[in-house]
């Protein structure tokens, strides 16, 4: 399946970051996406495909000369977790965005220590993930 669609796109990437955080932490992912596409739909594949941004990216994609695929461990097992993730990617590309974050464009789990982290404000902690916003 070639990735191209937005909806797909930010579904995907709350899905493989946040299905078993809070759905509260799963919008907070879709923020983060959204905050770094500028809020545009158009610009929410390349946000997530962009290498090395998102953990999931890593391991379950493919690029090829059509574009970006799914490997086998890259496909949704958990049905009930796709919904949500999906309606939760819905309500915020429809112009429902729910951005506790407060402006955040980058997260990482709790069990990790990034250097990067210095650079940026603490913005909150929903679940095991730690929002971090520009000063």
């Amino acid at each position: 399946m070639i990735l191209t669609s937005a909806l797909l796109c930010l579904t995907l990437n709350i899905y493989h970051e946040a299905r078993s955080e809070p759905i509260l932490g799963q919008y907070a992912v879709a923020a983060v996406t959204m905050n770094r596409a500028g809020d545009d739909p158009k610009k929410v594949c390349d946000v997530v495909m962009q290498p090395r941004q998102f953990s999931w990216t890593t391991t379950k994609l493919l690029r090829d000369r059509a574009g970006w695929r799914l490997k086998a461990a890259g496909v949704p097992k958990d049905d009930f977790a796709w919904m949500i993730a999906s309606k939760i990617a819905e309500n915020t590309l429809s112009g429902h965005k729910i951005d506790l974050t407060h402006g955040a464009t980058y997260y990482h789990a709790t069990c990790v220590h990034p250097g990067w982290r210095e650079k940026f404000v603490h913005a909150l902690t929903i679940g095991d993930h730690i929002f971090y916003r520009v000063t």
